[in-house]
């Protein structure tokens, strides 16, 4: 009786699956079902999870990516840059102690946006906005880029794809080998999915670039610093993040290779005290 249980708003049904109890075998009937179970059971392949059309009724701009044929997606040990954009279907609950500072007793709940993926050469091949079912209470502008609009079917001129596309495709990017480049990807991005990725497929420049028992650094001190970059000004953009978060990780690599990273971390670390890490 649970399972089909929905006065509650948080319970809303995707698929209803009906069974015929009792039928005759040998049945035209018969033989639908059992084609159907088999086909549903069968894994999309890497062309139809990549080549999904928008779900927007909105005619749609131009184009942010490029659609690649299967056999030149990036696969195992390739660099694939990854920047993720939320949104609140919760407000944060929080107070202020008798000290003075904010204690949060119930965090908003994210859900992701906008996925945006490139190759090594920083060929975007990946920008989707993600459809929620669930009201959204805050767009998250500052950080995400995003507004009213851009997540509505009716409205929206992007790629808009529901959240199970977005995830099969990172799934299926996982399951290749590929590795990934972005900056607070074990903090926020893959918890706010909901996907495992294995340690050794992931490159977090907000954890390659930390020296213990100091602040983390933002993508956009490490930008300013290591590229002579200035980004998110007034607002984020996946795509470019992704891309610098790419080019950050690089500079990463020179500097293990050539001997010199805990060097140059420090130089980080003091600069970023220098300028209050702005």
């Amino acid at each position: 009786n649970e399972v089909v249980d929905f006065r509650h708003e948080w319970r809303n049904p995707c698929i209803f699956f009906y069974r015929r109890s009792a039928r005759d075998a040998g049945s035209a009937d018969a033989a639908m079902s059992e084609a159907l179970a088999k086909q549903s059971g069968r894994q999309p392949t890497d062309l139809e999870i990549f080549s999904s059309p928008s779900i927007s009724t909105k005619p749609p701009s131009k184009s942010s990516f490029v659609r690649l044929k299967p056999e030149n997606l990036p696969g195992k040990g390739d660099l694939v840059a990854i920047d993720c954009e939320m949104v609140a279907l919760t407000t944060e609950e929080s107070f202020i102690n008798s000290n003075g500072r904010k204690v949060v007793t119930q965090p908003s709940q994210l859900s992701l946006a906008r996925l945006s993926c490139t190759t090594e050469d920083e060929t975007v091949f990946i920008d989707d906005y993600i459809v929620t079912p669930d009201p959204i209470v805050d767009y998250l502008t500052r950080f995400s880029g995003l507004v009213p609009g851009d997540l509505d079917p009716s409205t929206s001129a992007h790629h808009l794809v529901s959240l199970r596309t977005a995830y099969l495709k990172l799934k299926r990017l996982v399951d290749r080998g590929c590795v990934f480049v972005g900056h607070g990807l074990l903090m926020k991005d893959f918890p706010v999915i909901n996907i495992f990725v294995p340690p050794e497929q992931v490159r977090d420049t907000v954890q390659l670039f930390h020296v213990r028992n100091n602040r983390f650094l933002s993508l956009s001190f490490l930008a300013s610093y290591l590229l002579d970059v200035d980004i998110q000004g007034d607002t984020h953009d996946s795509i470019e993040d992704a891309r610098i978060a790419l080019r950050v990780y690089k500079e990463y690599r020179s500097f293990k290779e050539g001997g010199i990273l805990e060097r140059k971390l420090t130089e980080i670390y003091e600069e970023g005290r220098r300028r209050n890490f702005q």
